[in-house]
């Protein structure tokens, strides 16, 4: 089994310190860094969760976004309190579909297309992508875009937390049977059927919806029964929220 991973890429930085006293100079903490942890973030994390959960049974190909985006959170070292959140050079060049890309689209037997809207892909870019697949691919989208109700029916499944749902609902209500929207703590809703989160303690969300992503599409392409996938995925976002920072399964 071959899956593909399209879609912007990050680093993700996070630099833990400590805050003793305020400023003289304006109420503001004085933060003293303490030390840094980086790893790849947006499709490069779900790439690295779906790489940790194929193992050896099936092969894994990224195919990522160029440019240097990079976010970088201040965070306290004891509580994991974030200070703040800096954003850089937040925008992707746009894709290419070269006879190289288009050779992984068509040989790959699920393509995860993960699209933070900075530019690498267009509406008409994931049009193509599920125009250029093989018969009987499975396409899932994550997008933080305005879809279409034309797109979310070339799709085979979409992946929404409430604030993109809202932001799509009266396309999405269309589609029951392709959209799952992820809620957080309290699990995920598909079809009009709620699945519950197991039981966690949160310490960072950073990076959750990645794993859920990776997870659901690893266990649907294993089982070919989204309700066990959506639970299961439920379980692996469960666990990285539990860590610190962005965390893989």
């Amino acid at each position: 089994m071959n899956f593909l991973v399209i879609g912007e890429k990050c680093k993700d930085v996070f630099v833990y310190g400590e805050v003793a006293r305020l400023s003289p100079e304006a109420p503001v903490p004085i933060f003293r860094p303490l030390y840094s942890v980086e790893g790849g973030g947006m499709a490069h994390n779900v790439y690295n969760n779906l790489f940790s959960l194929i193992e050896k049974k099936a092969t894994i190909v990224g195919h990522f976004s160029s440019g240097d985006i990079k976010k970088t959170r201040y965070v306290d070292e004891k509580s994991n309190h974030y200070f703040i959140r800096i954003d850089e050079n937040d925008t992707a060049n746009p894709i290419e579909f070269n006879s190289f890309l288009l050779k992984l689209i068509n040989s790959a037997d699920c393509i995860l297309i993960s699209d933070y809207n900075k530019g690498f892909l267009s509406i008409p870019d994931i049009w193509k992508i599920c125009n250029e697949k093989k018969a009987g691919a499975i396409v899932f989208l994550d997008s933080k875009k305005t879809l279409t109700a034309a797109l979310i029916d070339r799709l085979d499944f979409v992946k929404l937390n409430e604030s993109e749902y809202k932001a799509n609902r009266l396309i999405a209500d269309q589609f029951p049977e392709k959209v799952v929207i992820t809620k957080g703590p309290k699990g995920a809703t598909y079809n009009n059927q709620d699945f519950p989160s197991t039981k966690k303690i949160t310490n960072d969300v950073s990076g959750a919806g990645d794993t859920f992503l990776a997870a659901l599409a690893f266990y649907y392409m294993e089982s070919r029964d989204i309700k066990f996938a959506i639970k299961r995925a439920n379980e692996a976002a469960s666990e990285v929220v539990s860590e610190r920072g962005v965390s893989v399964i």
